[in-house]
């Protein structure tokens, strides 16, 4: 053949071969870096025109030697691979959509590196001929040094900010990816794996990081399967900041009350604590630091800030500079100062609280006054008080709140002083309300009242709807017969309606007076003058107020019956011992029912007791004593007692007794008697109302039997004779001769003797018409009170 025609056979080969080639396209790289006993992804791509594979997703690859084609990757046929690649390689997908011819390696060895491979994409279908594979080969490089990863952070380096820090590996092993990691805490942290244009990946991971402090370093490790890692670190310096300086205070400041203004700066770096000064330097001001966050702390300078009427309209300033000098800031606030009530100049007076009658009225007193001259036309408001809010109760330009309206007035002259409130027609929905006047020409809300409250200046109203029991009451203890006055009284608070009062159970005349007692409060009372009565037991007050309540006190009255002192109408002048004396005590008193009892302190001898009713309701009671005194009772004090419910009265005199001597008998010449011998004591003692026998006994005569026997009195009279009509009616039955005259036995037994009884009682005898007399022949009784002195005496 000669030389044209080889040159044109050959360009037509050549031609047709590269027609086919130009037809299909297989994208793989060069080189490849793999780490050793990691994995590595050699990324591969196909494309065709024409001639396209029966099998596109059939895969092999082949290790690149120039006779042969040993296989690296066979999936129908992965026994016959090559000893270092068998069981190490596999085909992977790592891009979207299909013609895809990647391969994983894993894990990587020394035996790998250095190895050219290529893939061939259905090679039962597609031949050389069509595309010449072994053409396009990727050389692996086996290494076992990790490299470096990349720390990229971006943002605002300042304090406190936060930015972003990425930190980046390039690799070859996209399916497994070695691990990073990060010094700082992960916040919205991220992995993103993407595959290079070289056929490499990059494994980034991005996270926030909050700056802390000035000085900062980041580190960033990466660890692959192999066990290979590495470290890479970046040091930065963050600047330092502050927000702009801020200033809070009350809306409005009250004139003399402390308010708290704060000035507040935000810084980032504790270095920079800031210097605060205020405008008002003579005010006390204190700064304290405290960190509010992780990287972010406050500084508060605080001024107690005490306004004056004066700086209203002005301004407060607070000036900040850091201790470094920089960042100088200032802040404003505007100065609305109100004023404070106390500064009104003016005062009231009102009652803590008033006690009003339901349907009643009451009055509120209220006084005022002011500190300099008073304005003209003052307007008087009272208000309730609500809270912060105002709701007046008594005003007369302007609408008040319902529960009061039409039921308040004024009572006194703003132009001289007088405030005075009242209230008509008290309801219980009026209870407990606090109430205070208003005197100034300029409206409440004009002034402030921090640490000072109407409060205590207020007046409670309280509402009673049970009437309290008026108050009864005598001027004196009443007497019967003597005049004298009930008083039944009530306190209230409305003058012009007072309750009604009415006294039952008495008889008199009335007068009914109001007086003051404070300011709201009145006294009704009414006086009923009356004579007092025996029978008169008690007195009702009934109170009746305007709501139509009620109430009734009752008063025992205890009407005391007068009495007399007793007295001693006949005393016992000079007594003689034995001898009964009549001694009367009498006593006047009134009453019936005050009948008193008359006591003697003599109280064993007889007495009569006698009443008489006299005129007017008076009465005299008597007691007749029968004094029978006795030596002992010489210089003691005889005493009567009239004894009356409500008391005592007593009377009393000295008892005077003499000793009974023995009288000289005195014969009277008409009387013709023949004295003989005989023996009867001269004394002898005897308890009154009881039986006495007084011996007697004489020598009978030898010539003469004496049977007759008589005893007389010394005046003759007989008080024993056997012929009782000859015997003295008084001791009539009573008397009688015990033993027998004619033995000589003249004893005399007196029956009852009584306490006059005395005698001096003599004996004497008759025979025929002959009267014989004895010596010795008379006795006196000596008359005993108490048996145990007559015991005594035996």
């Amino acid at each position: 053949m000669s030389g044209v025609s080889h040159f044109l056979l050959s360009w037509y080969i050549l031609g047709s071969i590269s027609c086919c080639s130009w037809a299909w396209t297989v994208d793989i790289p060069n080189t490849i870096k793999a780490m050793l006993g990691s994995c590595v992804v050699i990324p591969c791509s196909f494309d065709y025109y024409e001639n396209p594979p029966h099998n596109p997703n059939r895969v092999v690859w082949y290790q690149y030697v120039r006779h042969g084609y040993p296989l690296v990757y066979d999936n129908r046929n992965s026994q016959s691979v090559i000893d270092i690649f068998r069981g190490k390689t596999s085909k992977v997908i790592i891009f979207g959509g299909g013609k895809q011819c990647s391969l994983k390696i894993w894990p990587v060895t020394w035996h790998h590196h250095r190895q050219r491979i290529y893939p061939w994409v259905d090679p039962e279908n597609v031949g050389k001929w069509t595309y010449r594979f072994f053409d396009k080969t990727v050389t692996i490089e086996v290494t076992d040094r990790a490299e470096k990863p990349d720390i990229v952070i971006s943002g605002d380096m300042r304090v406190g900010q936060s930015v972003t820090v990425q930190c980046s590996v390039y690799h070859s092993c996209v399916t497994n990816p070695p691990s990073l990691h990060l010094n700082i805490p992960l916040k919205s942290h991220r992995l993103d794996t993407t595959l290079m244009s070289n056929g490499m990946s990059k494994t980034t991971l991005m996270t926030k990081l909050n700056i802390e402090r000035e000085l900062q370093i980041v580190k960033c490790s990466v660890h692959y399967k192999g066990g290979q890692t590495a470290i890479s670190s970046i040091a930065f310096n963050a600047k330092c900041s502050f927000l702009s300086l801020n200033i809070r205070s009350p809306e409005e400041f009250l004139e003399g009350q402390p308010s708290k203004v704060t000035c507040t700066a935000t810084f980032t770096c504790p270095k920079q604590a800031p210097v605060f000064k205020w405008s008002y330097g003579n005010m006390p001001a204190f700064t304290s630091i405290s960190r509010i966050a992780e990287t972010q702390w406050k500084s508060e300078s605080t001024l107690t800030f005490t306004a004056s009427a004066n700086d209203n309209g002005r301004s407060l300033t607070c000036y900040m500079q850091f201790n470094d000098g920089t960042g100088r800031q200032e802040a404003m606030v505007p100065l609305r100062v109100k004023r404070n009530i106390l500064s009104r100049g003016w005062y009231f007076t009102t009652p803590d609280s008033v006690t009003g009658m339901r349907g009643s009225c009451v009055f509120i007193p209220c006084r005022f006054t002011y500190t300099n001259s008073m304005p003209a036309d003052l307007r008087v408001i009272w208000y309730l008080l609500q809270g912060n809010q105002y709701p007046p109760v008594y005003d007369e330009r302007q609408d008040v709140i319902s529960k009061y309206r039409g039921i308040t007035s004024l009572t006194g002259s703003v132009g001289e002083q007088n405030c005075s409130l009242k209230i008509n027609k008290l309801d219980e929905i009026h209870g407990q309300d606090r109430l205070y006047p208003w005197i100034d020409k300029n409206p409440i809300t004009f002034y402030h009242m921090a640490d000072h409250s109407f409060y205590d200046k207020t007046t409670q109203i309280i509402i009673l709807d049970h009437a309290p029991d008026p108050q009864l009451s005598t001027s004196d203890t009443p007497r019967v017969e003597e005049e004298t006055s009930v008083v039944c009284s009530v306190q209230h608070t409305c003058f012009s309606s007072p309750p009604l009062l009415t006294i039952s159970g008495i008889l008199g005349s009335d007068h009914t007076s109001d007086t003051s007692v404070s300011d709201g409060v009145w006294e009704r009372r009414i006086e009923r003058r009356w004579t007092p009565k025996e029978e008169d037991q008690s007195v009702k007050c009934t109170v009746r107020y305007q709501g139509g309540q009620t109430a009734t006190s009752e008063l025992r009255l205890n009407v005391r019956c007068p009495y007399e002192k007793i007295t001693m109408t006949e005393h016992p002048i000079k007594a003689t011992e034995g001898v009964a004396q009549s001694v009367i005590c009498s006593v006047s008193y009134k009453c019936r029912k005050n009948k008193p009892t008359i006591v003697w302190n003599y109280s064993d001898m007889q007495r009569s007791v006698s009443d008489e009713q006299l005129p007017n309701n008076n009465f005299v009671a008597r007691s007749n004593l029968t004094f029978i005194g006795s030596l002992d009772d010489n210089g003691k004090s005889l005493t009567c007692t009239a004894q009356f419910l409500t008391g005592n009265t007593s009377d009393s005199t000295i008892i005077h007794v003499k000793k009974y001597e023995k009288p000289i008998e005195v014969v009277k010449m008409e009387e013709v008697f023949h004295t003989l011998a005989g023996e009867v004591p001269f004394r002898f003692p005897a308890l009154t109302q009881s039986c006495v026998v007084i011996p007697c006994s004489f020598q009978q005569q030898e010539n003469m039997l004496l049977t007759k026997g008589v005893w007389t009195k010394k005046s003759g009279r007989n008080i024993y004779h056997n012929a009782q009509s000859q015997v003295l009616d008084h001791f009539k039955g009573r008397t009688k001769i015990l033993g027998r005259m004619d033995e000589g036995n003249c004893s005399l037994e007196i029956d009852d003797i009584n306490a006059f009884d005395n005698g001096p009682f003599c004996f004497h005898a008759e025979h025929k018409k002959e009267k014989y007399r004895f010596n010795s022949s008379c006795v006196f009784v000596v008359m005993k009170g108490l048996l145990s002195l007559f015991l005594h005496d035996i």
